[in-house]
């Protein structure tokens, strides 16, 4: 397995391949300088040809994590060639106001002032998550929305020793895709979020669970994996009662009508709640820490390239992809009649509006 490590100059970078135990660590641009000293004085078109060079040059090996950067302020640098190297890449993520005031601590970096640091961050981030959607790759935001940034990065390199591991949105992805074409021969597939679609509440916050874990508005693999991992040592802690009979939980009978044919619930909720619920409606699910707004996208790219027609519903950020990946993607729009706040700013064209 490969791996790209990106983020912004300043987000920290170094400091966690320091402590990565589960993978070879190249740094990319001492690698760089290896193929020429004078690397930093090339022009545009030379540093691109050894960038691509490097890349080339790496597929002949494996298991490894490398640093790398995908822009430099409006100057693009990341090639078909980087991406095509990765299996999977991370994206280190800082608050904007932290990677300011560590910019203007380091004599090499104050340049990078003269940028919009968020609006950088930002592109950075949508442009490489959708490449990785385009080409199968497995994407990942680590972000720490309490602190703006990991004082601990424990929690990064266990991560990290996850994906040594085998962990993967997009391989469970194609697993929950396969399973679903092998119980399911019809041509339309009907695929639902769970909470706060299928069902009108969280059935985390049933239980009485609280997280800032999806504050930075991501979704990936890495937030449903921490997300998964708390909620399970809270629900340990704690006598939570998961009793469907004894719980307020009202469902949406529009939805479950339309997938009585061929439907199948996606969720990173609570597995007892959602068991139960599937078991009742007699319709399957697919759960857990891999379930991320990539696993829901994928899910549907994989149905669709198998001849699958894919009606998806969904309420916030974690289903946006696989709503706009869809063949027809329902939005399910809040009690007030307005749309989900982590999905404010984002471009809905395409996407069918209904109210729960």
């Amino acid at each position: 397995m490969r791996i790209g490590l990106y983020g912004l100059p300043c987000a920290g970078k170094t400091y966690i391949l320091e402590s990565v135990r589960s993978f070879d660590v190249l740094v990319g641009s001492k690698m760089l300088l290896r193929l020429s000293k004078q690397f930093h004085s090339l022009t545009k078109d030379e540093k691109d040809m050894l960038r691509k060079k490097l890349a080339i040059d790496l597929k002949k090996k494996d298991n490894f994590i490398m640093d790398g950067h995908y822009s430099f302020g409006d100057e693009v640098v990341f090639t078909e060639e980087d991406g095509d190297l990765y299996d999977a890449i991370i994206y280190l993520y800082v608050q904007p106001d932290i990677l300011i005031n560590r910019m203007k601590d380091s004599a090499k970096n104050k340049k990078y002032l003269l940028y919009n640091i968020e609006k950088w961050q930002n592109f950075e981030v949508e442009n490489l998550r959708h490449y990785c959607h385009v080409n199968n790759k497995d994407f990942y935001v680590v972000d720490n929305p309490l602190q703006g940034y990991f004082k601990d990065i424990r929690i990064i390199i266990d991560f990290i020793d996850n994906l040594s591991n085998g962990f993967s949105c997009r391989k469970f992805a194609d697993k929950c895709a396969q399973k679903i074409i092998s119980y399911d021969s019809g041509d339309t597939i009907v695929l639902s979020d769970g909470d706060k679609t299928l069902s009108c509440e969280d059935s985390s916050a049933l239980v009485g669970y609280k997280t800032s874990l999806f504050d930075g508005n991501f979704y990936t693999g890495f937030q449903s994996w921490i997300h998964n991992r708390k909620f399970y040592d809270f629900i340990k802690e704690n006598d939570c009662l998961c009793d469907l009979g004894k719980l307020d939980i009202h469902l949406n009978e529009t939805i479950i009508e339309e997938m009585k044919a061929s439907g199948v619930i996606l969720t990173s909720g609570y597995y007892e709640i959602w068991k139960q619920i599937s078991d009742k409606l007699g319709i399957p699910f697919f759960y857990g820490e891999q379930m991320s707004a990539e696993t829901k996208f994928f899910i549907v790219k994989y149905l669709q390239q198998a001849g699958k027609r894919v009606i998806a519903y969904g309420d916030g950020m974690n289903d946006y992809f696989m709503l706009k990946q869809a063949d027809i993607g329902y939005l399910v729009l809040k009690d007030d009649g307005t749309i989900s706040k982590s999905l404010i700013g984002r471009e809905l064209g395409g996407i069918v509006l209904v109210r729960n």
